[in-house]
């Protein structure tokens, strides 16, 4: 398998996996996030980065948070469903992203969604975010 020719059997393929380490997953990480991070909202989602508080031993990489709750959808499949294309989502873009700490918001009243316009407007919005978040530290 290759990326650019098909019959080229030697050509790498790059993995887009998700592993555990991509996840941010305690409590205080979230809330060093939502306190010290920068926000920028789209069409989708809302995004709010900050830097980890635990690099890990492999260096710094973009980690994943979510943030989906019954404001979102009183049905949990529905929640269930913007979950699953979100982390989607962040599995595309997650090459391309700045190595920071993400939690993502889904926009209430947006179900008409794909993972590739998410990742789309996951890379604007992580930049975006970094800047201010960049700001927000330079003012500290």
């Amino acid at each position: 398998m290759s990326e650019g020719n098909p019959s080229d059997p030697n050509a790498a393929v790059p993995r887009l996996r998700f592993p555990r380490r991509a996840r941010v997953r305690l409590q205080r990480e979230y809330a060093h996030v939502y306190r010290a991070g920068g926000r920028a909202r789209g069409r989708f989602i809302l995004v709010v980065a900050a830097a980890s508080l635990n690099p890990p031993p492999k260096g710094p990489e973009p980690r994943l948070g979510l943030s989906v709750g019954r404001k979102y959808h009183r049905h949990a499949v529905k929640r269930n469903r913007a979950r699953r294309v979100l982390r989607e989502a962040f599995r595309l873009a997650r090459p391309h992203l700045p190595a920071l700490d993400y939690i993502l918001i889904p926009q209430m009243g947006q179900m008409d969604w794909n993972a590739q316009e998410v990742a789309r407007e996951l890379q604007k919005l992580a930049a975006k975010a970094q800047r201010k978040y960049e700001v927000k530290c330079a003012a500290s």
